[in-house]
């Protein structure tokens, strides 16, 4: 079984869309849908369908990762996939993710490629952080289209992304493994509220000896509003506060682990 796990918070037109995507692209695999349900007045709108088999576990807000956490401790699937809720599925990749990590057993973590609404392929995929990508990140010179070289080198441009290939992390919104490579029941470090949960699971599995591959023939769509590029709302102070986590955490920015 594939276990999709999703977190709402006031996303349930999205996530109707999810479970309509899942209804027209599973194949023929055996899926399920766990939202944590982080809105108690929108219980009586999530998505039900008598074809698919949905379970909402209900609790207050704790953020994105401890959402996920409980999604999964409530799932049964051998494989799992987090998506956002405005994540939707692309045909065949359900079968696709599940035949490749059956292939590749040293694979940790598998990326699909994503697009927006209107087919343009999202950048998804990143370099690990360094204190000039970090600080350029969050400076007003990120308004300026011009991009110097470590940025754009962070962010993977001019890589030729035709075939599977190993990147240092992907965003959290849309991730394939599997439930026997999960510790402590725990796919997420809870302390993060709300971003860098998915820099620092990467950064884990790399230490742990596992590959993250980025797949470009599973592909899923992703309407994407990048709440945290504004300097100034709830979205940017979580980001930052999840930055200082992640460097008090590691110790700093350190790198993928070399090749063992």
């Amino acid at each position: 079984m594939l276990s999709i796990l999703t977190v709402n918070f006031h996303n349930t037109a999205d996530l109707a869309e999810l479970v309509a995507s899942i209804r027209a692209h599973r194949g023929n695999e055996s899926v399920e849908l766990v939202i944590a349900n982080h809105a108690a007045d929108e219980s009586a709108q999530l998505p039900r369908a008598t074809d698919l088999p949905i379970r909402v576990v209900e609790q207050p807000n704790l953020g994105f990762a401890a959402g996920v956490n409980a999604a999964f401790a409530a799932s049964q699937g051998e494989i799992v996939f987090i998506a956002n809720p405005d994540i939707q599925l692309c045909p065949n990749a359900p079968t696709l993710a599940r035949e490749y990590l059956s292939a590749h057993p040293d694979v940790g973590l598998l990326l699909p490629r994503l697009r927006y609404p209107d087919g343009r392929i999202q950048p998804s995929v990143r370099r690990f952080y360094t204190w000039p990508v970090a600080l350029y990140a969050r400076s007003p010179l990120r308004l300026i289209p011009f991009k110097p070289s470590f940025f754009r080198d962070y962010l993977y441009e001019g890589s030729d992304h035709v075939a599977p290939s190993e990147v240092d992390w992907g965003i959290g919104g849309a991730i394939f493994l599997r439930r026997a490579d999960v510790s402590q029941n725990q796919i997420f470090d809870p302390r993060f509220f709300l971003y860098f949960e998915d820099v620092d699971l990467c950064l884990r599995t790399w230490q742990a000896g596992r590959r993250i591959v980025y797949h470009p023939q599973i592909e899923c769509i992703h309407a994407y509003q990048r709440g945290s590029a504004l300097p100034f709302n709830r979205h940017a102070w979580h980001h930052a506060a999840s930055f200082i986590r992640f460097i008090r955490k590691h110790g700093g920015l350190p790198q993928r682990p070399a090749a063992r």
